[in-house]
């Protein structure tokens, strides 16, 4: 289920033999304090140490936080603020501390419902690996700005879209686990299936109402490993036992995932009230739905004909007569080539997508920026190694920043911990502060 990304990223770390295993974000430095450099220029942004005339200051580059060092004979003079009452920060959504409590955006209408649509994975635009594009973290750090804009109180409905082929097994229990203990106390969760392949299925299975576009697919549950390996043995049991688990979370038979993950057939019978009986046997069932030599996939319509999903729908106003809802009203503004409104908490969604997507392509190139600076000051006086170490930091934030959007690279570009990447960070710290010395 490891996509190419994975393996390339995988083969990186060990070429590079770093270990490592977690993300330090650094917040947005007020600045404070201003710089003057003989040769003109203004630094504005935060002192964060002093040596031997060798300042530290936080700054943005290029819209990049970065820690870039400034030698004693570059600096004219100094401005602290360090005696002034910094304005007081704009409030995000980490910072609240009784999340909910705020008015939503706009103004309620009596009698109404407010929805959002909040997409997991971009299938079509090759943003959709579970554990890469579509992970727990992204999803937790979307609550605070879905409670300003619905509530929480269980009277707005989340809709989650989902676009995904597939991903890491790994992340299946962290994002139901987001869902189930996160998301359903606070909002009506509804799954809007768009692609949900193999570990995205895994992760719909806990929501109890699922509705289908109308190529919308689900299933093909296999797991792999290494060189498409499949998962089998004890590992498979356990994978097994956890899909039991989550499909009662979401109110499913757990013979409809079993047979999606293995080669068991799958029948049933609906009864005059529509209620479903489902058989693990080929004729045990009215209907056949999976012969025994074949992994499940619903298609929308059969989803809908065997009453696994609630109905198909293409558009917003289908979804909503689908899920019954006979006013309702959509949060965020419509843009060109996106079939729904676009919420803060979907634009935090596609930036983070955005973000991955950028920080796959330039791994090697933070990698590379870090090692040849740090071999450059380490060869260099000490005098002269300051533009050198400056590189280097200014690399070494990059691959913070890198996993901080998401922490599941400290796996797939260390094959460490989340705690043991800190570990790394701060001894490349200690590495840096030492060749200044």
């Amino acid at each position: 289920m490891f996509t190419r990304l994975c393996r390339r990223l995988g083969a990186l770390a060990m070429g590079l033999a770093i270990v490592g295993g977690l993300a330090l974000g650094t917040p947005d430095a007020w600045a404070g304090d201003k710089i003057y450099l003989k040769d003109g220029t203004v630094v504005e942004g935060e002192i964060k140490q002093e040596l031997d005339g060798y300042v530290w200051v936080l700054t943005k580059i290029g819209g990049v936080e970065t820690e870039v060092i400034y030698k004693p004979d570059q600096i004219d003079r100094i401005e602290r603020d360090a005696d002034q009452q910094a304005p007081p920060a704009e409030e995000t959504p980490k910072a609240r501390s009784t999340p909910g409590s705020e008015p939503a955006s706009k103004p309620r209408r009596d009698h109404v419902v407010r929805a959002a649509v909040l997409s997991l994975g971009d299938h079509r635009a090759g943003k959709d690996m579970v554990g890469v594009y579509m992970t727990a973290d992204s999803l937790r750090r979307a609550i605070p700005l879905l409670e300003k804009e619905l509530g929480s109180d269980g009277s707005g409905i989340l809709v989650l879209r989902i676009s995904s082929g597939g991903g890491m097994l790994l992340e299946i229990q962290k994002l139901s686990d987001v869902i189930e203990y996160e998301l359903k106390p606070r909002f009506r969760v509804v799954g809007w299936i768009d692609s949900a392949i193999s570990a995205a299925a895994m992760t719909a299975h806990a929501i109890e109402e699922l509705y289908f576009t109308s190529d919308g697919h689900y299933g093909a549950c296999t797991g792999w490993f290494g060189q498409l390996n499949a998962v089998k043995g004890r590992d498979l049991e356990e994978v097994l036992y956890m899909m039991e688990k989550i499909s009662a979370r979401g109110g499913y038979d757990p013979k409809i995932m079993r047979s999606m993950q293995i080669n068991e057939p799958l029948s049933c019978s609906i009864d005059e009230f529509g209620n479903v009986t489902w058989y693990q046997t080929e004729d045990g069932g009215e209907f056949l739905v999976n012969p025994g030599d074949e992994i499940l996939t619903f298609t929308s319509d059969q989803a809908e004909k065997f009453k696994f999903s609630k109905g198909t729908a293409d558009t917003i106003d289908e979804l909503a007569r689908a899920m019954g809802v006979p006013e309702v009203e959509w949060v965020g503004e419509y843009v060109q080539g996106i079939p729904y409104p676009v919420c803060e908490a979907e634009k935090m969604m596609r930036q983070f997508r955005d973000q991955v997507a950028e920080d796959e392509a330039r791994t090697r190139e933070y990698f590379d920026r870090y090692n040849t600076s740090i071999a450059a000051a380490q060869s260099t006086p000490r005098e002269e190694r300051g533009k050198f170490v400056n590189r280097a930091r200014q690399a070494l934030r990059l691959i913070e920043r890198m996993v901080a959007n998401n922490p599941n690279f400290s796996l797939l570009v260390f094959n460490r911990t989340y705690e043991e990447f800190q570990e790394w960070v701060r001894e490349q710290e200690r590495l840096l502060r030492d060749l200044m010395r």
